[in-house]
């Protein structure tokens, strides 16, 4: 119709593409596997007192140090995995190994190994491992459901174990025996070169043993479980070392901790050593922690634990180690992160020495990745 003009079509725009799904950081370089990369950072300021002097320093905090690992498995199909995990730990002035004399820059200036272990895993038989990780009769000492252990465990020389015993009788360091001589918590045979067998877990138990390099070797049974309101955990091991100590013969250990929904815990463990040579006593341990974990805040989880300890015979026949904690942490669940606060007491009985008491105070952050 005259004077009649036609709409315009309605604009039209070509529909965005969409947007390429996010590459992950860390992929696996072959079909059927899949890789995980995982680490931390836990630095902490160390103050000790001696007896004589009190100092301060900057540590990484030895209990979990820092480190960097790969995880990497491949399972096509079927019951069986094959896996592998490459671990290094970075330890600038390790809490467990600074004292009054080196205590800058102490430590390797490199990574050092945690793990270089493969694994074959199935569904029915078990997981064997090969490689250089952990024994089986390691961290059989270190059950431990507090939520404190980062800054205070059984292994009370983690954080101070490298300072010297101050000899008040004489005036001076004992420099032939450290807080790390004396307190030893018999944990296994750590991390070595070894050939590993964990059988399957049979109603929340199972069992371990190990062959390592230059003989000896460990066997340990693990339990799990809960009941209940209770959660539920115990390990114990024995373990010869054989070529690998010059020291030690046999050693038996054994740990155990409860946790109670409400959040209240509690942990024991023990051990004993045989020594080789003209040694009369065994040495022995025997640790204990009372522990409580709430939401005291909207962070995260706060935990609270008190210990003490009986370290005895495991320098020198006679010794009569000592000592008692307190520790903290705070979780920041949303941020990977925790803060802790620890104190611990350390005291030393021995004939024909005088030490003073041994006094440790660290706080500090591990943040996870």
């Amino acid at each position: 119709m005259a004077g009649l003009k036609a709409e315009p079509p309605p604009e039209t725009t070509a529909a965005a593409p969409a947007p390429e799904p996010e590459k992950p950081a860390v992929t696996a370089g072959t079909p059927n596997a899949k890789v995980q990369l995982y680490g931390q950072i836990d630095r902490g300021v160390l103050v000790v007192d001696d007896g004589e002097k009190t100092r301060g320093y900057q540590v990484d905090n030895d209990s979990s140090s820092t480190r960097l690992g790969v995880l990497g498995a491949a399972n096509p199909g079927g019951a069986f995995e094959i896996g592998t995990r490459l671990e290094v730990q970075f330890e600038a002035n390790s809490s467990s190994v600074i004292n009054q004399i080196d205590n800058t820059d102490v430590g390797p200036d490199n990574f050092t190994k945690r793990w270089l272990d493969l694994y074959l895993k199935h569904e029915r038989f078990g997981k064997l491992f090969v490689g250089y990780g952990e024994t089986a009769s390691d961290g059989t000492s270190e059950v431990d459901f507090s939520g404190t252990a980062l800054v205070g465990y059984s292994s009370v020389s983690d954080v101070g174990g490298g300072f010297y015993w101050y000899d008040s009788s004489l005036g001076e360091l004992d420099l032939d025996s450290t807080i790390g001589d004396v307190f030893s918590n018999m944990d296994g045979l750590s991390r070595k070169n070894r050939i590993r067998y964990d059988s399957p877990s049979f109603y929340g138990l199972m069992a371990a043993t190990s062959w390592i390099n230059n003989g000896g070797g460990d066997i340990a049974l693990k339990y799990a479980s809960e009941i209940g309101r209770f959660k539920l955990a115990a390990q114990a091991a024995y373990a010869n070392p054989d070529g690998t100590s010059d020291t030690l013969d046999n050693q038996y250990n054994a740990s155990a901790s409860i946790l109670h929904d409400s959040g209240l815990n509690f942990t024991l463990a023990g051990g004993l050593q045989e020594y080789k040579g003209d040694r009369s006593d065994d040495g022995t341990f025997f640790y204990g922690k009372l522990g409580y974990r709430l939401d005291l805040c909207p962070l995260g989880i706060t935990a609270f634990s008190i210990d003490g300890g009986l370290y005895d015979d495991i320098q020198q026949d006679g010794d009569e180690g000592r000592t008692f904690g307190a520790q903290m942490v705070q979780n920041f669940t949303d941020w990977a992160t925790e803060f802790y606060l620890g104190y611990r007491l350390f005291k030393l009985d021995r004939d024909a020495a005088d030490y003073d008491n041994f006094n440790t105070l660290m706080t500090g952050f591990r943040v996870k990745f």
